[in-house]
């Protein structure tokens, strides 16, 4: 991987008129050229086109803190003693992004870091992807809604409930593809939630929406899934779950016992593969736990 997606977790807010912080990004050895693609968010689905923002930049840890605006041309980038660590220059591109390149780098002259002034009145928030490579600065950033049960991170589905829609935003600089065929299981071929649909692709700054349904469950459980996305970072592109039986006073299913009824362990039971890890289909007992169920005990 030859480029950063930064801030780590979260876009920079910065209020109109304001500065954000300093945040350093890396400059390899080999690098004569750094290019850093921002994009300025504000609402879902709409781009502000406002005033551009100022970026300054700063060469080592003392260095001069330097500005560089939008069809200023280039700008020099000095260190504490004076000498050149780089030329600078900002062109703007479509929809509320900008490239700023860095051209003429000395070897190793870092850390370098960089802060942003919001000119607009409007509170904006940033995030910017840098490389030696320009091809490399298109990256999207996949961000999915986690609703009903934010404390544990959780998209909490309960057995045969309704569709549930699923927001997917899009905050990096290029757009988002999502590569899973409706049809597809989440979690295991064995899981009881389904795909229904999904957008090929979200631009940036838009959002979009992946729609799930939860079939038939007789017993609680936890997975997670990764999507197939062109967003590298798993942590971005995986959603945990936890399904839940449509309701706890049952027996039994028309078609079958859901839970273990006359002894502590299901006679039918035939362990998943390793990388499946699901519960038994007959009674919903865990493999690590099955050999240890008490007779008559409900597993809901």
């Amino acid at each position: 991987m030859v480029f950063q997606l930064l801030p780590e977790r979260e876009p920079v807010e910065i209020r109109g008129g304001a500065t954000g912080p300093l945040v350093p990004f890396v400059v390899p050895l080999e690098a004569t050229e750094m290019f850093i693609r921002v994009i300025a968010l504000w609402h879902d689905n709409r781009p502000l086109v406002g005033r551009a923002p100022t970026f300054e930049l700063k060469s080592g840890r003392d260095g001069r803190l330097t500005a560089v605006d939008t069809g200023t041309g280039k700008v020099e980038i000095r260190e504490i003693e004076g000498d050149l660590a780089a030329v600078a220059e900002v062109r703007r591109l479509p929809v509320d992004s900008y490239l700023v390149t860095l051209s003429g780098l000395r070897e190793n002259p870092g850390p370098w870091h960089l802060r942003i002034t919001n000119n607009d009145a409007e509170t904006l928030r940033f995030a910017w992807v840098s490389s030696y490579r320009e091809q490399e600065t298109w990256q999207p950033w996949m961000v999915l809604e986690r609703a009903t049960a934010p404390q544990d991170g959780l998209l909490a589905l309960h057995g045969e409930s309704p569709e549930t829609v699923i927001t997917v935003r899009n905050r990096g600089t290029a757009p988002l593809t999502i590569d899973d065929p409706p049809g597809t299981r989440l979690g295991s071929e064995q899981s009881p939630v389904v795909l229904r649909r999904r957008p090929a692709s979200i631009a940036p700054h838009d959002t979009d929406e992946l729609v799930v349904e939860c079939g038939r469950v007789s017993f609680a459980d936890r997975f997670s899934h990764t999507f197939d996305t062109n967003d590298v970072n798993r942590a971005h592109t995986t959603l945990s779950f936890e399904v839940l039986p449509a309701s706890s006073a049952y027996d039994s299913w028309d078609d079958g016992p859901a839970f273990c009824r006359a002894c502590g362990r299901c006679p039918d039971y035939v362990p998943p593969p390793l990388d499946v890890g699901g519960p038994c289909g007959t009674c919903g007992h865990r493999g690590a736990q099955h050999f240890d169920v008490p007779p008559d005990h409900r597993n809901a």
